[in-house]
Parts: C-alpha cells; structure tokens; sequence
C-alpha cells in the first residue's frame, strides 16, 4: 500500500552534540535553560525496542502532570493516534530561528476521537524535527510538512520516538489548567524517529 511508510534510524541513544546546517543543537538560544530544552528537541537517535516504555501510552499523557510515577522525560515511547493536522511549527531558537519550512518543526495534532478533531482540548502534540527530516531525505524518504501531510492526515498512526515536556506550553494546555488552550497536554513526543500507518485501536 503506497501510504503505509515505516521511517526509522538506527539506534544513537545519546543526546545530539552535532550541528546541523550551521545550527547547534542547543539552538541559538541565550538563556540556560532554553539551550537545555533545545538539546532535548534536537535529540538524534531513535529508541530500541528495549528502550520503550510500554506504560506510557496516549492517555498516559494526556493526563500526566509535570511528572508521572510511570514514566520520565526522555524515555523512548509508542503511541497509536488519529492525525487531526498536520502543519509547520513556529520559528524557534532551537532551529536557531531559520524561516523556511525545512528548517522548522513539523506539528502533528493526534486525538482518539476522530469525530471530535475540533475539540483542541483532546489533542497531543508529536514533532518531527529538521535533523530526522534530513535523515529521512537521505534515505529517500519525504518528511517535508507536506510530504507528512499527504501520507498520514485524516489516517491512524503508530508514532514512536521520545518523551518530551514542553513547559513553554503549560499556559495553551488543558491538563496544566492553561488559560489559552490549544492542546491537550504539554507531554509531547518530540522528535518523532518513526511513524507509519497502522488500524483503529
């Protein structure tokens, strides 16, 4: 089947030092903590059947707080969602502020209720990252925010890659009682290092 696409990277469990396209994996940023959150975006490498953690699943992240007796940041996961968008991420430090699509995070907005794709305050937030999209190219696989697009939105998929808790989102998410909600759950999965087509769960 043409839109079943199975993408993932040999192993490399440690955090990116590299650079990519004259962009540190801390980014640009100035502050501390800023270069910290931006060498976990950039992460390289994708996790090992042994690195999953199987207790974390959609739901599991939907109603973590900040920190969960079931999981930690960084652990490597898979979960099964229904694409509700698609679309290309803000401009960011982390990709040293670059303009253009192919240096920016792709967004994709997955939910359990296909019929309620509306309702933002079920949506979970996974990210593609420029590093894993140049990867992807390199083996000639295409994930340009378009080419993500037209493989896999409206379609259920299994994502897999590494947890992540984005505080700059605590504000726009309901589970963090945020006050311009436009997502359910700062956890994310983020960078994504694998995506394919799968069934209804």
């Amino acid at each position: 089947m043409r839109h079943v696409l199975a993408f993932l990277l040999a192993c490399s469990c440690a955090y990116s030092q590299s650079t990519f396209d004259t962009c540190k994996a801390e980014g640009n940023a100035q502050r501390a903590n800023a270069k910290a959150l931006n060498l976990k975006k950039n992460r390289d490498g994708s996790p090992t059947d042994a690195q999953i953690n199987r207790k974390i699943t959609f739901g599991v992240l939907m109603r973590a707080g900040e920190t969960s007796p079931l999981f930690k940041e960084g652990d490597g996961a898979e979960i099964i969602g229904y694409v509700a968008e698609v679309k290309i991420g803000a401009i960011e430090t982390c990709n040293c502020k670059q303009k253009d699509q192919w240096h920016r995070d792709s967004h994709i907005e997955l939910t359990l209720e296909p019929m309620e794709s509306g309702d933002k305050t079920k949506l979970l937030v996974v990210e593609v990252t420029p590093r894993f999209r140049q990867s992807m190219k390199e083996k000639g696989l295409d994930w340009s925010n378009r080419g993500l697009r037209d493989a896999f939105l409206g379609r259920w998929v299994t994502v897999r890659g590494w947890v992540f808790y984005d505080a700059m989102h605590d504000d726009e998410s309901a589970s963090s009682g945020g006050t311009r909600v436009w997502r359910g759950s700062p956890w994310e999965i983020h960078p994504v290092t694998h995506i394919e087509i799968t069934v209804r769960p």
